[in-house]
């Protein structure tokens, strides 16, 4: 009978006399360590495969163990075995005595633990990399029980960013630490998630501990006997495409800016060339004399704004050179004062040391203009306008909280008021084109649009603080340079030179070629025109000898200048050329005017700056 439960045991068993010699193997032991009846009836248990069977542990159960006990249960053992591997095994063995002959038998029964062991071992890794996973997640986590809808656990990252410990976690529902507090029935959700198997809530607010909002993604996804609920904090993402969306408007009005700014610009450089001649024809004691004087700051102004507008764009060709920011608050402070009125007290602190920047002066007096005349506005009734420059330096705490800036020392120049103040939302559209809480009439919307436009071409941001009835405060961020600032006024001072060699004029715009031509013939120059490309180079053809330089317009009628001058370089190589041009720098460099280093006069310009510059191409 012992025979037939041996055959049929699943197990690998073995029957050995009191020596351990096999008496008998059933067969899952044969097809489990691959060998055949020869090779183990009869032969010593340790002999069995080449001695594979010679383990030391085994010898210890059957040598000591078993004589003591008649038996021994689920010793596990671990071998190697070079028939069939690694294995994991258990071990149990009883001694009995057959009744027929009582000599003693020995059974050891073999369980290969080895997927088993595996299993065990794949779950706990599993586990591990599971707990690993959770708890270093960057989004928070919670398990919820699905019967009771309460939370069971929760990682690190829900921790602090709802302000919650674990512990006051635990057993709430969602609703408990600030997630979903507009669901009534959570139970109800679980049973519609249970069914679709995750749900989705996009956008939603989430309240802290300590009172704050925070925009988070909620995800909800059925995980056998819990729901596991992953909250992501959208916050910083929504403020980046808030920017974004902000670049895009800004950008769609700088295509508007730059495409009129041409026309526009050759319209003010011959009022202003106009208005320069008769300006210097017309006597101090003329009642004319102070039309014309009129007329010359009008179009300044005009040609201040042009600038300012195609600043914003970020197309104008800036006129950037190391200045000291102290200096441009103290030179525009007595204009400032006249702006914003007898009501409103302006102090000015400025910092002790030197603050240089790399800026364009006359685009910073215009965003502080702007900024004053927006501070007068805000306060009505009167008030204080602080205008301070001092240094800082930015590190990555300050962009983690405010998603923007660059690492470095800046030069920052505040503008404050203790006017009405401005709440949130005004604030997130105060710097879009035609954006404005002024009544119909009092602004444009464009003086701030133009100020994040200047400050952005200059490498810079800027930090808006404001709160309703509190004032508002702007600091404006300007990389800091290590230079001495220039002294560019001195220009101004220098006499216009004069000339006598022979210029060849090309220009498209009748009233802007004819005002030139006066003003070059003025200082003594003898001026060929030319209305457009191909007519320039017909008469630098015919002229080549005695023409000293080429001033062009940039973009003119079958010619381009570049070409043009290309072309004339190739009938003269030494001959010089002057480009002008009321386009956006932007279209410049695409067209391959600043390749390399070019002479070139960005329109409206004054007169006399024009003839310096061409004395100034003539002599290099």
């Amino acid at each position: 009978m012992y025979e037939d439960i041996v055959a049929t045991v699943r197990e690998p068993l073995l029957v050995l006399d009191s020596d351990l010699r096999v008496l008998s193997a059933n067969r899952s032991f044969y097809s489990s360590f691959k060998v055949t009846p020869v090779e183990t009836i009869g032969n010593l248990v340790y002999d069995l495969g080449n001695r594979q069977w010679d383990i030391p542990v085994l010898r210890t159960l059957l040598e000591e163990i078993l004589p003591e006990n008649n038996k021994f249960d689920d010793y596990e053992v671990e071998h190697i075995f070079s028939g069939v591997g690694h294995k994991i095994m258990l071990l149990n063995a009883r001694r009995i005595v057959r009744k027929e002959n009582k000599s003693p038998m020995i059974l050891l029964a073999i369980e290969d633990i080895t997927e088993r062991r595996q299993m065990e071992q794949d779950l706990t890794d599993y586990e591990e990399r599971f707990r690993r996973l959770f708890e270093t997640a960057k989004d928070g986590l919670l398990l919820i029980d699905k019967q009771s809808a309460i939370i069971v656990n929760v990682n690190p990252a829900i921790v602090e960013m709802l302000g919650y410990s674990s512990e006051e976690c635990s057993g709430k529902e969602l609703k408990d630490i600030g997630l979903l507090k507009n669901i009534e029935d959570f139970k109800e959700t679980i049973r519609e998630l249970i069914q679709a198997g995750f749900l989705n809530f996009e956008d939603v607010l989430a309240e802290t501990k300590q009172g704050h909002l925070v925009d988070v993604d909620i995800y909800l996804v059925d995980r056998a006997k819990f729901i596991q609920c992953n909250v992501r904090n959208i916050s910083e993402r929504k403020k980046l495409s808030a920017q974004l969306l902000q670049s895009q408007k800004m950008e769609a009005i700088g295509h508007l800016v730059g495409g009129i700014a041409h026309d526009f610009n050759n319209i003010l450089t011959a009022i202003i060339g106009y208005g320069s001649l008769l300006h210097s024809r017309i006597g101090a004691n003329d009642p004319l004399h102070g039309y014309v004087e009129q007329i010359l700051a009008s179009s300044d102004k005009a040609v201040s704004l042009t600038r300012s507008l195609l600043a914003y764009s970020r197309k104008q060709v800036m006129e950037l050179k190391p200045t000291d920011i102290n200096k441009i608050v103290f030179g525009i402070q007595k204009i400032l004062v006249r702006l914003i009125g007898e009501d409103v007290e302006c102090k000015v602190r400025q910092a002790a040391e030197e603050v240089i920047a790399n800026v364009d002066k006359g685009q910073i007096e215009q965003v502080l203009l702007n900024l004053a005349t927006n501070a007068r506005d805000a306060m009505p009734q009167g008030g204080v306008l602080t205008i301070s420059t001092e240094r800082e330096k930015i590190d990555s705490g300050f962009i983690q909280a405010h998603a923007y800036g660059t690492v470095g020392d800046f030069a920052v120049l505040s503008v404050a008021d203790n006017g009405v103040g401005m709440d949130e939302k005004t604030r997130e559209h105060i710097f879009e084109p035609f954006f404005t809480t002024k009544e119909i009439g009092r602004g444009t919307g464009l003086g701030l649009a133009m100020t994040y436009g200047i400050i952005k071409q200059h490498h810079g941001f800027i930090h808006v603080c404001s709160t309703p009835g509190e004032g508002a405060t702007f600091k404006l961020y300007l990389p800091i340079i290590l230079a001495n600032a220039e002294n560019s006024e001195k220009a101004d001072m220098i006499p216009v030179p004069s000339g006598n060699e022979t210029i060849l004029l090309a220009e498209d715009d009748q009233a802007l070629r004819t005002v030139a031509k006066i003003f070059l013939q003025n200082y003594g120059y003898t001026v060929l025109e030319a209305v457009n490309g191909e007519d320039a180079l017909d008469v630098f053809s015919k002229n080549s000898a005695g023409i000293k330089l080429i001033v062009t317009d940039m973009i003119m009628p079958k010619m381009i200048g570049n070409i043009l001058y290309e072309k004339a370089r190739m009938l003269r190589p030494d001959i010089k050329c002057l480009f002008m041009s009321g386009y956006s720098n932007e279209l410049m460099q695409k067209i391959g005017v600043f390749k390399e280093a070019v002479n070139y006069l960005s329109k409206p310009f004054n007169p006399h700056d024009f003839v310096r510059k061409v004395r100034e191409v003539l002599d290099g």
